[in-house]
């Protein structure tokens, strides 16, 4: 199964590895009402040379905004570290707003934001906001860069949306049959020959939750029709967060005991499923088996450990990845070909996270801004680049 699960983080466009260096002074923050400023390094500062496309001076006053759903979640932290740690390196002024899980403050930092002299936004389009962004952010002529989550119907670029400059985000039905795969091919049968599973989902109707479990489903109906006997026992909603998650997870192994895998969406979700099988006197690992996204910190040790079988992750990078491609894009240079970016994450097995450990170190990928900035190198590609940790 190792074999048939793609061991990179890549987008549709195969490019180049990366190479280490983050480097760079400590970056300085302040506190606002709104959020987290992070101020920029001058181009002295930083030692390389920036050009625009046309080979005049890189503008060098740049402002981004973004706007993240929640910093509760060890996900999200990471993202916005890699962010700021981008954005610092590239001499960009980056503000912070977290919305707290809160869909009213996600609404008023999209005005606030707008109206506030940014030159681009990176968004996620969480709580249904993805239409609201775009368009409040084209009355302010601010282009805008969505990552994680797409906005449904709406593709980057199109009439009406010329302000949506492009998706960055993981490619949530391949890490959702990935999962699939792996729970599948790990469990054992029961002496009636089945594989009975149970199904925790991200919150109802985000791309998301959907794509993920389409993924699922897609490994299910493979499996199945190959002839294996797999029996999903329930689905339970977890809203991607940890303690709804274990509540939801323990009603569902109380109906159904006979359940030996579990299907978690995502870390959050992972971990609460984690702690309700040990909350209910089950070993985790050995009575039932389960699986995960988000590589964080806690379910990775647990797949150290042998109490989770799989995770999969690494697409933190995607917001250094829309700095990135916001600065080039400010500066005169091409968007991808294909501004749809689905990034396929990397997977971790018991056997891989010594080597995932000794790459991503405290959880954070290398990632040189200079090197994958045209801006700074004018032979880089437009895409974002690939990652692996093998």
């Amino acid at each position: 199964m190792k074999k048939r699960l793609i061991a990179v983080l890549v987008c549709l466009t195969m490019v180049a590895g990366l190479v280490v260096g983050c480097g760079g002074k400590e970056e300085t923050s302040k506190e606002e009402t709104t959020g987290t400023e992070t101020e920029a390094k001058t181009e002295a500062e930083a030692g390389v040379q920036q050009l625009q496309a046309d080979g005049s001076a890189a503008k060098d006053d740049l402002h981004f905004a973004i706007i993240l759903p929640s910093l509760g979640h060890e996900f999200w932290k990471n993202c916005l570290t890699l962010a700021e740690q981008t954005a610092e390196t590239e001499g960009i002024k980056l503000t912070t707003y977290n919305c707290e899980d809160s869909s009213d403050k996600c609404a008023e930092y999209i005005e606030t934001a707008c109206n506030s002299g940014i030159d681009g936004l990176i968004f996620v389009a969480y709580f249904d906001m993805g239409p609201k962004c775009l368009a409040t952010a084209k009355t302010a002529n601010i282009p805008v860069i969505i990552i994680d989550a797409y906005i449904p119907d709406i593709a980057p670029g199109e009439e009406g949306y010329d302000n949506y400059l492009a998706f960055i985000g993981p490619s949530d039905e391949e890490s959702g049959y990935q999962m699939a795969c792996a729970l599948f091919d790990g469990m054992e049968a029961n002496d009636k020959g089945e594989k009975i599973v149970g199904v925790v989902n991200g919150t109802a109707g985000s791309t998301v939750a959907v794509d993920r479990r389409a993924g699922f489903e897609r490994a299910y109906k493979e499996y199945t029709d190959k002839g294996e006997k797999i029996t999903i026992a329930g689905e339970v909603t977890g809203d991607f967060v940890r303690d709804k998650s274990q509540e939801v997870t323990e009603s569902l192994l109380q109906g159904n005991p006979d359940i030996k895998g579990i299907w978690a969406a995502n870390g959050g979700t992972g971990t609460g499923v984690l702690a309700a099988v040990s909350s209910l006197g089950y070993k985790p690992g050995e009575d039932i088996k389960i699986v995960c996204m988000d590589l964080n910190e806690e379910n990775v040790n647990s797949v150290k450990k042998g109490d989770m079988l799989f995770d999969v992750g690494g697409h933190w990078l995607q917001g250094a990845f829309a700095v990135t491609m916001m600065c080039d894009y400010l500066n005169g240079f091409d968007l991808p070909s294909d501004r749809n970016v689905k990034l396929t994450p990397i997977p971790v097995f018991q056997d891989d996270v010594d080597d995932f450990l000794s790459v991503f170190v405290d959880f954070l990928p290398p990632y040189d801004a200079h090197e994958y900035s045209r801006t700074f190198n004018k032979d880089a590609a437009p895409e974002p680049p690939a990652l692996s940790y093998k």
